[in-house]
């Protein structure tokens, strides 16, 4: 297994993913329970879950190092901005086509998770995991044990 396997990268950006859905749809809820309007909870919860996806992507997922920590952070609200406009797109285009507004969104999700997973990859983060997650990884998938001092 390679630093940079797509696939096992892939893998744990699921977990990123899925983690980071929970903060913003929790957030949403907690929020709403709370009394706020959905046209705040709604971008409040969005942000919590895009705080979280980029602390988790730099841990568990990416490797940093292709910018400094400014420019990552811009270049990852660039991506985290076209994909807002990829999820309203896919999904206006549906609900356009007489598709119900939350299968809409559904639908949306595949294209959106593979914008963010690969522009992440190619324009934000290094294109390898990070050292703990790539040792973890090779222990759990192949055995490897780290070397003895």
């Amino acid at each position: 297994m390679e630093r940079s396997d797509i696939g096992v990268q892939f893998g744990w950006y699921l977990v990123v993913g899925g983690l980071s859905t929970v903060v913003d749809l929790g957030g949403f809820w907690l929020l709403r329970t709370a009394g706020l309007a959905f046209v705040v909870a709604s971008p409040a919860s969005f942000l919590a879950g895009t705080s979280c996806n980029y602390v988790l992507s730099t841990r568990i997922a990416f490797a940093r190092g292709r910018f400094d920590r400014v420019g990552e952070i811009a270049a990852f609200v660039a991506v985290v901005i076209v994909g807002l406009v990829l999820n309203s797109a896919v999904a206006w285009l549906f609900v356009q086509a007489g598709v119900f507004g939350v299968i809409a969104k559904a639908i949306a999700i595949p294209f959106v998770l593979g914008w963010n997973f690969l522009g992440r990859r190619w324009l934000v983060f290094e294109p390898e995991l990070p050292d703990g997650t790539y040792a973890l990884t090779r222990r759990a998938l192949i055995g490897e044990r780290p070397e003895e001092e």
